[in-house]
């Protein structure tokens, strides 16, 4: 995802670790990224209702990210707000 990775570029600029040894900032991104999108699935899972998980999780399988996106917009209520929310938090807790 193109705005996960400058998410977390700007993270690691804004930390000061862009400057470090180019393999430790690579294990730098893959720790962050995990550490995000494991962040924004339990905020899906908190919120998606009960009967649409099955589907949901059909869904999963098919890795289209956009047919994905798509529906968990129409499932959760303010779905691009929370991501936001997740990533503001991250940030702030990161970066302290």
């Amino acid at each position: 995802m193109k705005n996960l990775d400058d998410f977390i570029d700007q993270i690691i600029k804004d930390k000061g670790l862009d400057s470090e040894d180019p393999e430790v900032v690579a294990q730098i991104k893959s720790d962050l990224s995990d550490s995000v999108e494991s962040r924004i699935n339990a905020m899906i899972v908190t919120n998606i209702p009960e009967d649409k998980l099955p589907e949901f999780e059909k869904m999963l399988d098919s890795n289209d990210n956009e047919k994905i996106e798509s529906y968990l917009l129409k499932t959760i209520p303010s779905f691009e707000e929370k991501v936001a929310i997740e990533l503001a938090e991250f940030k702030a807790f990161y970066l302290s």
